[in-house]
């Protein structure tokens, strides 16, 4: 063999070697970089937050879970830093065989990142983003000052009132229809809100892993999913369609006009991705706002102080002889305050997911689901690998000790005494997510949530309920534990502050 092929030869066993010696030792290290995380973990189904906050408060805000790439994240500049400042790589979604058959890639809050959940994003932010907000003023008015009403007129449902003003607030600022004189609209949406929840939460591991029983007929063994499907994708097709005909038929009789006939009428074209507007907003909007409302009510009623403090700036800046405008709310900072501190404790999704442990998969629901990654990422010296569900934990980012001192404690001048005051932007609500998922309706819903404070402060009062002997009933303040958060039922008393108040709410509405 001549000299240079020997060395070549040489060379290349050399080279073979330190492969074989470095390539574990690489890998090894890939390993040791994932950030820490607890070992073999039960991921609980019920108040999981609390749970994902212990995990950072023990190891760093960071926490992951390798047996499923999920990635907890605790913290508001971590979040920050992930899924807005890398939204690229973290804006996607996960996608289940059985929610794709469901139609769920069609829902603006589940759809994958790609070009057609970019354009149905663009229509949403276009109809609500900051600017053309006050579109919605008249049906906020309208629909808030209801509420009011029905609260002094028959206060013990006030439960029910608050999910009514959530459901109506939506029907009638997109499609121009009142609620209350057709529950049939309300009935139908619900039935598809539990029958969506359905096809997510309850186990189908069959078609997950054998995609190809979608052509099975539901009486083949594992394909009892296909009757979930169809009852699933003919929901959405009946909520997506009635309000949306009856919208546009009044638009064409000229009985009434509406923002979703409008774009139908401008736009044929993109019919279904109205469509689809309609119902999304539907979807994550009524849950959301009716949580926010009664985590207030309950929040006042548990504390008066609170209460009478607001009221008294309301009295000296807007008077006695009126209702709050929203030209009134930055001349209120101590409301301001309030309704920042509401947000911060009782985000109504506490984390960006339900998180389910089945057999192979995990499941989703409606509004602000896990982010996913698109490729491998480094952060802080951590390794992330692609396809990592990323989870915002929200009610752990809102109760960091380091940005929010005694944290558990509900103190509105956190933020009225703040360096910045409690006039700051919409995206330090943390409760509206992060990134390009950001919830697009954001502007209407805060406005909304802080319509309703001011105007029920200014006008009712919220106190303890009491017993036959004239004593208090305690109040556990207990919230559910699954995916949207709200109050359990508990006795309260709601009154007019004074007759001037409730001739004032008697003439702002008219009794159905």
């Amino acid at each position: 063999m001549a000299p240079g092929s020997s060395f070549l030869a040489f060379g290349i066993a050399v080279s073979a070697v330190a492969l074989i010696y470095l390539f574990p030792r690489r890998r090894q290290s890939v390993v040791e970089s994932y950030p820490p995380g607890p070992k073999s973990p039960n991921i609980p189904t019920l108040d999981a937050w609390v749970q994902y906050q212990d995990w950072g408060e023990s190891m760093v805000h960071l926490v992951y879970i390798r047996e499923n790439n999920m990635l907890i994240l605790n913290n508001a500049h971590v979040a920050i830093d992930l899924l807005d400042k890398r939204a690229r790589i973290y804006s996607d979604r996960a996608m289940t065989n059985m929610m794709k058959l469901c139609g769920f890639d069609d829902i603006l809050s589940t759809q994958r990142y790609s070009d057609k959940w970019r354009g149905n994003r663009r229509l949403f932010q276009q109809n609500f983003r900051k600017s053309v907000s006050s579109r919605f003023y008249p049906v906020q008015y309208k629909e808030i000052h209801q509420f009011l009403h029905n609260l002094a007129d028959v206060p013990e449902e006030f439960m029910q009132h608050t999910m009514s003003v959530s459901q109506g607030l939506i029907y009638a600022s997109l499609y121009g229809l009142d609620i209350r004189s057709d529950g049939r609209l309300a009935q139908k949406a619900e039935e598809t809100a539990n029958v969506i929840g359905q096809a997510i939460v309850e186990p189908f591991p069959a078609i997950e892993r054998f995609p190809w029983l979608h052509f099975m007929p539901s009486w083949f063994p594992g394909c009892g999913f296909q009757k979930v499907v169809q009852k699933c994708i003919a929901g959405v097709k009946e909520a997506d369609t009635i309000p949306f005909d009856n919208a546009v038929n009044n638009l064409k009789m000229g009985t009434g006009t509406s923002l979703v006939a409008e774009l139908a009428l401008e736009n044929p074209e993109d019919i279904e991705k109205i469509k689809a507007m309609g119902t999304v907003s539907f979807l994550a909007a009524s849950d959301t706002t009716m949580s926010s409302i009664a985590s207030f009510l309950l929040t006042m009623t548990q504390h008066p102080e609170v209460q009478s403090k607001a009221q008294a700036e309301i009295d000296h800046v807007i008077g006695r002889d009126r209702l709050p405008t929203f030209d009134d709310r930055q001349s209120l900072p101590y409301v301001e305050s309030i309704y920042r501190e509401i947000m911060r404790m009782h985000p109504p999704v506490p984390t960006s997911m339900r998180y389910l442990i089945q057999e192979i998969e995990y499941f989703l629901r409606f509004c602000r689901s896990p982010h996913v990654s698109t490729e491998d990422d480094f952060y802080r010296g951590y390794y992330l690998p692609k396809g990592c569900q990323v989870v915002a934990n929200i009610w752990g980012i809102n109760r960091d000790p380091n940005m929010f001192p005694e944290p558990d404690k509900f103190m509105p001048e956190r933020f009225l005494n703040s360096p910045t005051g409690p006039y700051t932007n919409i995206n330090n609500i943390y409760a509206f997510g992060f990134g390009r998922r950001f919830c697009a309706g954001r502007h209407m819903a805060d406005n909304t949530v802080w319509l309703t404070i001011v105007s029920v402060l200014a006008t009712l009062d919220l106190r303890n309920a009491k017993d036959d002997t004239d004593n208090e009933i305690d109040i556990p303040g207990e919230y559910t534990k699954t995916f949207f958060r709200h109050p359990l039922p508990y006795r309260s008393s709601i009154t007019p502050r004074d007759q001037q108040a409730r001739d004032l709410i008697l003439a702002t509405t008219t009794v159905d």
